[in-house]
């Protein structure tokens, strides 16, 4: 690491992670990219995820261990990573997803020579661990049009996976941004919402690899734990909170009058198209 700020910030938020954790960590110290600080933000875990990560910050001085003193549910969690990175570019890593040791060597000169650019991500691979299945995915989020929005609306049109949140962005987008809310899929939003902050790169190599055995992602049951502040569950609040999200991003996001006019007439069509939903009726 050159000096106190590191080139890059990988931020991992881990709420009892202890499963995958190890090879997730080792997966970050391997990169041939070396500039980097790795923060772990551990959401009160009640695992072995302290011993684990306390483990790899006494061996890595490029590692910090923070653990907040309750859950402060899973969006709140990503966010405080973002206040506590000293990078230039920032990179979320889930607790049990994989990269590989050039991830950081592909995506960071990316950056570096084009002040145009907001996110590179590389293509991903999705693969059990158990089964030993292995699927490779493409985004199609090479977003490189001037008009932020167009980049905007194709982002909206094509985003499915979102594993383009897993790629290194510039942290004054990332700061400038809404950042996550507290309900489900508001990192769509947040990622939708960067493209008005610059291009999107694609890396072609399938870079980042990311687990799907039970447990390792997303679980309904595990809801609770992982948005305590969601006051409601019900997809007519969640597509409301998704409203009142997008309207916030329009409202800061650097454009001109004209731009953000454009924006906001393509929000209000967005609303009309899903009017069904925002009011609970069947589709």
């Amino acid at each position: 690491m050159s000096g106190a700020f590191p080139a890059v910030t990988v931020g991992v938020p881990v709420y009892n992670a202890a499963q995958y954790l190890t090879e997730t960590l080792r997966s970050i110290r391997a990169q041939t990219f070396t500039d980097f600080e790795l923060v772990i933000s551990d959401n009160a875990s009640t695992d072995g995820t302290r011993a684990i990560c306390n483990s790899f910050a006494r061996a890595d001085s490029r590692i910090r261990y923070v653990r907040q003193d309750a859950n402060i549910g899973a969006p709140r969690n990503h966010n405080a990573l973002v206040a506590l990175a000293r990078g230039r570019y920032f990179k979320w890593s889930s607790a049990s997803d994989l990269i590989e040791p050039e991830f950081l060597a592909r995506c960071v000169p990316i950056l570096d020579s084009r002040p145009d650019v907001a996110l590179v991500y590389s293509r991903t691979r999705f693969f059990d661990a158990t089964t030993g299945s292995v699927r490779d995915y493409a985004d199609g989020l090479n977003l490189l049009s001037d008009d932020p929005l167009e980049r905007y609306k194709e982002c909206d049109r094509r985003l499915a996976e979102n594993n383009a949140l897993y790629g290194v962005i510039r942290i004054e987008a990332l700061r400038s941004s809404t950042l996550h809310w507290d309900y489900r899929s508001s990192d769509m939003e947040l990622v939708v919402e960067l493209a008005l902050y610059g291009k999107f790169v694609e890396v072609p190599q399938p870079l980042f690899y990311r687990r799907t055995e039970p447990g390792a992602r997303y679980d309904p049951a595990r809801h609770r734990a992982f948005y305590p502040h969601q006051l409601v569950a019900h997809d007519v609040f969640c597509a409301w909170q998704t409203l009142g999200q997008m309207l916030h991003a329009a409202h800061r996001a650097p454009l001109s009058f004209s731009e953000r006019a454009r924006l906001y007439d393509y929000l209000a069509r967005r609303v009309w198209w899903r009017r069904k939903r925002l009011l609970g009726a069947q589709a």
